[in-house]
């Protein structure tokens, strides 16, 4: 909607539900009875935050010093708290608190184009076209990670389960599959803001009713959004109605909850505090997230991306002069999101992480004043929250960054440590409009981290 596998305490058997939520295989009672019982696994919510096109290994998390010129950092490298962990230069507040994250250098995959490679590192799935620059979203996509909370945990009355600021994710008209519902259908789409939070005057469109929309007018819409649902009820095998009248009916309160207006005014917050976070529009977003959070929202993506491009991190040539600009920004909105959270006593259930579709290549290329190429073989993820150790390095590369040595780690295994954090049974199943069956997730939690 656009405005603007180890819970042991549950059997196979039981996971396979017939009613309750219908398309997947577990009763609303069971996953809360889950949630009470998992005492280990406190996260309640998820800040993602997706530098979209590929942010380079060697100049973040991994920066190879001692390599060939052509293959370290064309930056410096500055020591942090933890032991065997060195960061790019231009990342020191991160740096100075690298006890409040771990760090993964191993993640791989595959894929090596953008699009396919987001929707594996956001729904834990392959995708249905591998090799196709710009394949666009589907319908038969699986759904990303925001929408299977959606389904499985929503948010309290009144506020979006799922939040994408603040821009969608297009590579050249291209919407990138995997951050969106997939085969769950519309409803489960992210509330999807577009407005730039740097702005003086940010706000949400819906989440104030129209001028000429009074309070009675409003009723009189509610009524006939339960004729609306009425009927969706009596027709439970239309999946469009039913997508319209869950829609409709998350929008309606959205527009009554004074929780979410407030949620989205980021103009509550001190200067002090928005100057921390940086005045941009990472920045800002990485700010409304933890409002979001703060008030029940179950995941905010923030995409750290251009408009209709993924070329801020997509860095082919002239490599510095983006990468001087973006990293920064980088590490204050990162540094001031951690410290913020831990300040509000929301750092031990909000999960945080920092996870591009991929990294870059360990060679410089031939391009003018050098650039790094697509690279999923071996890149860097940071985590932090829910649950998550800080001050660990888990995983290595080899001499050039190139390939793990060790501890390898898919981005299934990112998304099913997640769900192991929030307390979701991973032997929960989705069902497509046809009743296929398709696991929540495929991976192995990363226990090494938790």
């Amino acid at each position: 909607m656009i405005l603007g596998c180890d819970n042991l305490s549950f059997t196979r058997r039981q996971a396979l539900v017939a009613g309750g939520l219908g398309t997947i295989g577990l009763s609303l009672p069971q996953l809360l009875r889950a949630e009470t019982k998992v005492k280990t696994k406190t996260a309640k919510s998820i800040i993602l935050v997706m530098p979209w096109g590929g942010p380079s290994q060697h100049d973040t998390f991994d920066p190879k010093p001692t390599a060939p010129q052509e293959v370290r950092s064309i930056f410096g490298s500055t020591a942090t708290q933890t032991v065997g962990l060195r960061m790019g230069e231009y990342l020191p507040k991160l740096a100075g608190m690298s006890n409040r994250f771990s760090v993964l250098r191993a993640v791989s995959h595959s894929i090596g184009t953008h699009n396919p490679a987001t929707h594996l590192v956001l729904t834990g799935y392959p995708p249905r076209i591998i090799n196709q620059e710009l394949t666009k979203a589907s319908r038969l996509d699986n759904p990303t990670l925001g929408s299977v909370l959606a389904r499985i945990r929503p948010s309290p009355e009144g506020m979006p389960s799922y939040v994408q600021l603040p821009l969608p994710m297009i590579d050249n008209g291209a919407f990138s599959p995997g951050q969106n519902a997939g085969f769950l259908g519309t409803a489960f789409d992210p509330l999807v803001v577009t407005q730039d939070p740097k702005s003086g005057g940010f706000s949400v469109v819906g989440t104030t009713p129209p001028e000429n929309v009074g309070p009675e007018r409003l009723e009189t819409r509610r009524d006939l959004l339960s004729q609306l649902d009425y009927h969706a009820k009596r027709n439970e095998n239309i999946a469009a109605l039913q997508d319209m009248s869950t829609s409709y009916t998350k929008a309606y309160n959205l527009l009554r909850s004074a929780i979410s207006m407030q949620a989205f005014d980021i103009g509550k917050e001190d200067t002090k505090l928005q100057d921390r976070y940086g005045r941009n529009k990472l920045g800002q977003s990485a700010l409304t997230a933890r409002r979001l959070v703060e008030a029940g929202v179950r995941l905010v993506l923030v995409a750290d991306t251009t408009e209709n491009t993924n070329g801020k991190w997509d860095t082919h040539g002239d490599l510095a002069k983006p990468l001087l600009k973006h990293l920064p920004e980088s590490d204050y909105a990162l540094s001031a999101l951690l410290d913020d959270l831990k300040d509000r006593g929301l750092l031990d259930t909000t999960i945080v992480a920092w996870m591009g579709e991929f990294g870059r290549t360990p060679k410089l290329n031939s391009q003018a004043n050098g650039g790094r190429d697509h690279w999923p073989h071996c890149y860097s993820v940071m985590l932090a929250g829910g649950g998550i150790q800080g001050g660990r390095v888990f995983g290595s590369s080899d001499s050039l960054g190139a390939y793990p040595r060790e501890g390898r780690v898919r981005p299934e295994d990112i998304l099913t440590t997640f769900y192991h954090l929030l307390g979701l049974p991973l032997s929960t199943e989705l069902h497509d409009p046809l009743g296929r069956p398709f696991p929540l997730c495929t991976g192995t939690p990363i226990a090494a981290l938790l």
